[in-house]
């Protein structure tokens, strides 16, 4: 029976958010921003607990107590102590008179973010893309060629040069004008081939979600 209970509790939020969030389509209005403003605080709440079971209780406070009760050697208890100290120092920005000693601790973690982002898109999508490019003829010619001229022409497209030495605006050659036309042509289908990916994405799941609420009425019902 509790079984079935919270199966049935579970059915009539998901039929009441799913119907609130539907209602977005007669326009905003008071429904569909409640179901907004559950889902946003849901999901803080949601982080919150991850980042304080995830990060400050087992990445900084378990450390450092398994380092000071084991005895561990300076090296290792300093290291433990670090993100502490660092997570400390960062509670500074809470505050206007104190913000700059936060400064270096955001510019450590800015450094880092951009470093993981860089080397991310470097080994995830460029080095792949490259080599791609590099291995088309395996795919046979006609498609070699066609893959070829799209990457081409798609650099090409954000290519632009200044002619003149006082020239106001950046203007492309006509040679590298035609290019990047058809660079434009390849970027707008790939777009568009994006874009109705999401919509039957979408379409999907909205069906789905249509679907499960039917046989949650079916099974009420008989």
């Amino acid at each position: 029976m509790p079984e079935l209970s919270t199966d049935l509790i579970t059915g009539i939020l998901s039929l009441l958010f799913t119907v609130l969030i539907l209602s977005y389509a007669i326009g905003d209005n008071p429904a569909f921003r409640l179901a907004v403003h559950t889902f946003i605080g849901v999901a803080a709440g949601y982080v919150t607990a991850i980042v304080l079971l995830q990060v400050i209780a087992n990445k900084m406070i378990l450390p450092l107590y398994s380092a000071i009760s084991s005895g561990e050697s300076p090296l290792r208890l300093s290291l433990a102590i670090i993100p502490v100290v660092l997570g400390v120092i960062l509670l500074a920005k809470s505050s206007q008179s104190t913000e700059w000693l936060g400064r270096p601790v955001v510019a450590f973690l800015v450094g880092i973010g951009a470093a993981a982002a860089v080397a991310g898109a470097m080994i995830g999508t460029i080095y792949p893309q490259a080599m791609g490019s590099i291995n088309i003829w395996d795919q046979g010619l006609l498609a070699g060629i066609f893959i070829l001229l799209g990457t081409v022409a798609t650099l090409a497209y954000f290519q632009f040069t200044l002619l003149g030495k006082k020239a106001p605006t950046g203007k492309r050659g006509w040679l590298i004008g035609a290019i990047a036309l058809v660079g434009q042509a390849f970027i707008a289908i790939t777009l568009g081939t994006l874009f109705a990916g999401v919509f039957s994405a979408a379409l999907t799941a909205l069906v789905d979600r249509i679907q499960s609420i039917v046989l949650f009425i079916e099974n009420l019902l008989f």
